[in-house]
């Protein structure tokens, strides 16, 4: 069997990170320094994170690698003459080393899922429906009224309806909005949204989206929304994913959209059944 020399930023030690090590035991393991980590933006937030060299000497007691090396700028021409193939999970701290210190090595990045790193946060999901997708008439009634509620939105880049039901019935309808003015205007500020691509710091808008309003307005109406389902135009994002479960609304249709971050896992942790509407 060839060994490799495996390489990653090791923030911490888990299950994951054992199994991955496991397959490629015997070879070396190049962890990350704190130098060359932080040459992405941000990393200095992981305060979970422990020092490599604390990561190294846990390592070494699973007795997985021939060689455990720290590595930082120093020991990079170590690493530029050896031959071994290159192995490292895939994600961003890691792709970002290799595009910047392994130009011309072959590099197998492996889909792994070891942390939350700015892409599999940003990643959109395909939702599988659990169960057969919904071609229901009455279904198809009920998301129709919550694309008509899309239509009232005023926010020229993504229009968004959402609908409360019970045993058929319409509780409430809403649809994503500006706030604090009922008009989508920014005057000479612009639009915050228009620095980001869809999905991507869904936090920073001015706006209330559908499913919150729906749930924010029952609220304030007294309305219980234990027990009731939940027409939605586009799949929710992580936050409404929680208001949705929290408030215990137990069925979720939606007709377009992906999963983002956890929302898709939030719903099924709370029993909220999941239907596209076709």
């Amino acid at each position: 069997m060839t060994h490799v020399s495996v390489i990653s930023y090791i923030p911490a030690i888990h299950k994951g990170y054992v199994d991955f090590f496991k397959k490629y035991s015997g070879g070396t393991l190049y962890i990350l320094a704190e130098d060359l980590v932080r040459e992405v933006p941000r990393m200095e937030r992981d305060i979970r994170a422990l020092k490599p060299e604390e990561i190294k000497a846990l390592l070494e007691g699973l007795k997985l690698f021939e060689k455990i090396t720290v590595l930082d700028r120093a020991a990079l021409p170590e690493l530029v003459h050896n031959t071994a193939p290159i192995v490292m999970p895939d994600e961003d701290v890691n792709r970002h080393f290799a595009t910047e210190h392994l130009a011309g090595k072959k590099v197998e990045f492996v889909s792994v899922f070891l942390r939350w790193d700015k892409q599999i946060s940003t990643k959109e999901m395909e939702v599988p429906p659990d169960r057969v997708i919904s071609q229901s008439e009455a279904d198809k009634e009920l998301m129709g009224v919550a694309l008509k509620e899309a239509e009232k939105s005023p926010d020229w880049w993504r229009r968004i309806g959402a609908v409360a039901v019970r045993d058929g019935k319409v509780l409430l309808a809403g649809f994503n909005k500006p706030m604090p003015s009922k008009d989508y205007t920014f005057g000479p500020f612009g639009d915050p949204r228009a620095n980001f691509d869809a999905g991507v710091s869904i936090e920073l808008a001015k706006t209330i989206h559908a499913e919150a309003a729906v749930i924010a307005e029952a609220a304030r109406r007294g309305v219980s929304l234990d027990g009731a389902s939940l027409y939605a135009t586009t799949f929710p994002c992580p936050v409404c994913a929680k208001s949705i479960a929290a408030a215990g609304i137990k069925k979720l249709y939606y007709s377009k959209g992906y999963s983002l971050l956890d929302a898709e896992d939030i719903l099924k942790a709370y029993g909220v059944e999941i239907v596209m509407v076709k």
